[in-house]
């Protein structure tokens, strides 16, 4: 899962399906209570559940946020923080096998590849890479469709996660990793 309040981006997978399921929860808004934003997180988790036995939960790692970090607020943090442990706490509730926080680095490496910053002719500085929307294209090489980058990420966190279980899922079986991405 790539966690937020506004655009939470989830995806789902079985052996036994031929491809993942994804999409994005609206958990809440800057009018939603903390304690309402963390009940809906469950509520969207359990629906999901009721649907197929949810074995393991993977979640992008909040980013830490705080001075130098940019524009952000305490309630941000606390938002952020606070999902990733609801998503543990149920994990735990429905006793999953395993819960794993995941570093973007990492799953962005593994979905990826290796991601070579252009720099700029006249300055020598590296370019910004838009890997939000590197992640929207390695899903179109897939034949995926999200509508989101946050759906994206979660079918990156979830192509991370049946890699570290060990699993070969059909889109990978289909389609390797065959070139490095660069500038968009």
């Amino acid at each position: 899962m790539d966690l937020s309040m506004r655009s939470a981006g989830w995806a789902t997978w079985s052996p036994a399906d031929a491809g993942p399921a994804s999409g994005v929860w609206v958990l809440g808004s800057e009018f939603t209570s903390l304690g309402g934003t963390f009940g809906k997180l469950h509520q969207c988790m359990s629906e999901i559940h009721m649907l197929g036995t949810i074995d393991a939960v993977f979640y992008e790692t909040p980013l830490n946020l705080g001075p130098g970090a940019g524009i952000t607020n305490q309630r941000t943090i606390d938002v952020l923080h606070g999902l990733a442990m609801h998503a543990e706490s149920w994990g735990d509730a429905m006793e999953c096998r395993i819960v794993r926080a995941v570093n973007q680095s990492s799953w962005r490496r593994h979905f990826l590849g290796g991601i070579k910053r252009p720099r700029d002719p006249l300055t020598g500085k590296q370019i910004k890479v838009d890997l939000k929307g590197l992640a929207m294209d390695r899903c179109g090489e897939f034949g995926w469709k999200p509508a989101k980058h946050d759906q994206a990420e979660a079918l990156g966190i979830l192509d991370y996660a049946a890699d570290a279980l060990g699993f070969t899922p059909p889109w990978r079986s289909a389609v390797p990793l065959v070139r490095q991405f660069g500038s968009r």
